[in-house]
């Protein structure tokens, strides 16, 4: 029973079974996982050294300080095997629910380090959940991050097929749903002015994306629309960090443009998002669309199932794996 891995919490129709089955009127049913942040040890020793060598500024220091704390905050960071089969029972559970596709915003690694992406790659592809038909990913400020520009790297798009932040695109899945795809981290030249330890906290949705979203209005008119980015785009459902975050964790910069273009196409558009690891209660809403943020998933192992009907009525199921 799908129920013995996943613990009911929550759903939008109050009127259904608190079960996980999948109802006989779904025409296409999406699980939403946000923030897994694969860790690796990967950096950990050299953060060490580099914090008791010659920093140049108090700002170098602040900075390697924010790095170890970075790789210190992540649950599973001294048993990465234990939190690889965890994500592996997850998205083996999501087949037993019948899940068709599956729907990740963000945050893929911890430290955005190639052993990071070739491990979520890899469990994507043993629990069969890779290719283009069966997944669809977002890049978050994690698997953008350059807290460790001073190791080579390899960039997110040679692990995973991920939009940037001025060239957003489409998918079109079964039922007249389509997905559109966006990057929501700043490029590199146009840091924020708060981030000086935490670069890309504060995303931003560049005038590009809801000038190609009209470009593209007559292809999508009639469509479910579900927006897919990594950071938040509201605040008043979490609790608000206090001064001494110095204003970090705003919610992203240029949404009134991006959810105007979107209401054009679709006014009842669903829009995921990650980044915050608070839970949202599952009946959130944003005017007319319905927000969707299961939370980080190694702080409380929570997806959010979508199912959309033959007349594109979605009802969101909130489920919790058992660890």
């Amino acid at each position: 029973m799908p129920d013995a891995l996943f613990r009911w919490i929550d759903c939008t129709d109050k009127t259904r079974p608190r079960d996980l089955e999948r109802d006989s009127d779904t025409r296409l049913r999406l699980a939403h996982l946000t923030d897994p942040h694969v860790p690796s040890e990967t950096e950990l020793f050299g953060r060490l050294t580099d914090l008791v060598g010659d920093h140049g500024s108090i700002g170098r220091f602040s900075k390697e300080i924010s790095a170890i704390s970075n790789e210190f905050g992540h649950a599973y960071r001294s048993n990465p095997e234990r939190y690889t089969n965890i994500l592996k029972k997850a998205l083996l559970g999501l087949r037993r629910l019948e899940v068709d596709h599956l729907l990740l915003t963000g945050d893929l690694a911890h430290c955005g380090l190639s052993p990071e992406f070739l491990e979520m790659r890899g469990v994507l592809q043993l629990t069969d959940w890779w290719g283009d038909d069966r997944v669809t990913i977002v890049p978050g400020n994690h698997d953008r991050f350059n807290l460790y520009e001073h190791i080579d790297r390899t960039s997110m798009e040679a692990y995973f097929p991920v939009v940037q932040p001025r060239t957003p695109r489409y998918k079109t899945l079964p039922g007249d749903v389509v997905l559109l795809e966006i990057d929501s981290n700043r490029e590199p030249g146009d840091p924020h002015h708060l981030e000086q330890w935490l670069p890309n906290t504060i995303g931003r949705i560049y005038p590009d994306v809801p000038e190609w979203i009209d470009s593209v209005r007559s292809q999508l008119a009639g469509r479910r629309l579900i927006v897919l980015l990594h950071h938040h785009v509201t605040s008043d459902w979490y609790d608000t960090p206090g001064p001494g975050y110095g204003g970090l964790m705003r919610p992203v910069e240029g949404y009134e443009d991006l959810v105007e273009a979107v209401e054009r196409i679709d006014p009842r558009a669903l829009i995921l998002h990650g980044h915050k690891h608070d839970v949202m209660p599952i009946d959130y809403t944003d005017g007319t669309h319905r927000l969707s943020c299961p939370g980080g998933f190694h702080d409380a192992q929570t997806i959010n199932l979508i199912d959309v009907d033959a007349n594109h009525e979605t009802t969101l199921t909130q489920i919790e794996l058992r660890i």
